[in-house]
């Protein structure tokens, strides 16, 4: 069985470095995968605006400067990026990736790492001695890669449902992206358990999905996660409960700083 599914997996990307159609609706396409939606469902997507973006979480504000939800509770995270705000045709799009569209976190993926990339050269692989003495100072068993690709796991019972952990897939594409325009990261999905399955956030209210997430998730590898960037990966942003929650563990097992990048982020509310 799981070698039929690790077929089918490389089956999965290969096609998506090829195709004629837009992944969305399916519109014939003549530059894929430079575009891998076609111009009408690109337009139908809601860009975050980073001027116009809370400076920790990075969700859009009404107004410039920081959101309502992290003056409520500030985030366990140094820094949260979306390239999409979660509303409309976006959170439908959005949804469809662990609905059973796969394909569709190529895009999304590609979106995130381009926005990640747009304010964090200091990852880039152009200073040798600042790579050898990484190496150098690599965890047993690790790699002196600055950037660790995590996303946030699912419970076991769920990816058995769904058959895939969407965030998973959306931190590989991530990683792959950074990887292949110079920056030094690297993805283990083993790092991060969810030990408890939870309810769905988006059925809590603001106060209570704090405490859903609370003890839900572990750090299985902690010495991988020692001096490293974590970039934490996850395909929704709602009050970034679950976020902050992983951040915090992450932040215990010795990460030096904790990155959260959403597909969507959920825009400040009134």
């Amino acid at each position: 069985m799981r070698f039929l599914a690790q077929i089918a997996d490389k089956i999965r990307k290969r096609a998506a470095t090829r195709g004629f159609s837009c992944d969305c609706c399916g519109a014939e396409l003549f530059d894929y995968p430079q575009n891998r939606l076609c111009n009408q469902c690109r337009e139908t997507l809601t860009i975050c605006d980073r001027e116009k973006s809370c400076p920790k979480c990075g969700r859009a504000t009404i107004a410039q400067g920081v959101c309502l939800s992290c003056k409520r509770a500030l985030p366990k995270f140094d820094k949260g990026f979306s390239p999409f705000v979660y509303v409309g045709e976006t959170a439908a799009l959005v949804n469809r990736i662990k609905n059973g569209n796969r394909r569709l976190a190529y895009f999304f993926g590609e979106k995130m790492a381009d926005i990640f990339m747009e304010t964090n050269a200091r990852f880039l692989k152009n200073d040798v001695g600042r790579v050898e003495a990484n190496e150098k100072n690599a965890p047993e068993g690790g790699t002196g890669a600055l950037l660790l690709i995590l996303p946030v796991p699912a419970h076991a019972t769920k990816v058995r449902e769904r058959g895939y952990n969407q965030a998973a897939d959306l931190a590989e594409i991530v990683c792959e992206r950074l990887q292949r325009f110079g920056f030094e990261a690297e993805y283990d999905p083993d790092v991060l358990q969810k030990r408890k399955e939870t309810k769905m956030q988006k059925h809590l209210g603001v106060a209570n999905r704090a405490e859903n997430v609370s003890g839900a998730y572990y750090v299985h590898k902690r010495a991988a996660c020692r001096g490293k960037t974590i970039v934490l990966v996850d395909d929704i942003m709602t009050t970034g409960a679950t976020g902050s929650e992983i951040a915090e563990r992450l932040l215990g097992a010795g990460a030096k700083e904790v990155i959260l990048l959403v597909a969507a982020a959920l825009p400040e509310q009134k």
